[in-house]
């Protein structure tokens, strides 16, 4: 990847809406709408990050089918085992599956690239490396 690129507002956002911080949830809910179209992004990456933030925890709620960020932490193994058998993947391979597809459906590197004038096959090559980070940070903050 070119630039360095880091999500730790959202990861601490994210941390402390896990943990019950009411401002925090409505800051990670205005957030989330803003990532989903990430036009506050500051180059490629960061823009292909934010819409991956949006897209892992959108992904998280899907799988485990609760909203409740602190629920969902409080889940036991025996629930993600239940969660991994029944779904067919682990939470973090359902959040990388999940962004990459959406990122090559919307055709997100070409649309991004021509955007910032930047390399679309760099971005192309950094997909699977990206969605890995940002799902990674998410199970880390979410799963006990």
């Amino acid at each position: 990847m070119s630039d360095p690129i880091e999500f730790d507002e959202f990861y601490a956002t994210l941390a402390s809406a896990r943990d019950g911080n009411r401002e925090k949830v409505s800051e990670l809910e205005w957030m989330l709408a803003e990532y989903e179209h990430a036009n506050e992004s500051k180059g490629p990456f960061d823009e292909l990050g934010q819409i991956f933030c949006h897209i892992g925890v959108m992904e998280m709620y899907s799988y485990t089918g609760v909203e409740q960020l602190n629920y969902i932490y409080s889940m036991e193994n025996n629930i993600w085992d239940y969660l991994k058998q029944r779904e067919g993947k682990s939470a973090q391979n359902a959040l990388v599956k999940t962004m990459v597809k959406h990122a090559k459906e919307h055709s997100l590197t070409n649309k991004i690239a021509n955007k910032w004038g930047s390399n679309e096959e760099d971005l192309a090559e950094n997909i699977n490396r990206l969605a890995e980070y940002i799902a990674d940070g998410i199970i880390d903050i979410l799963i006990d």
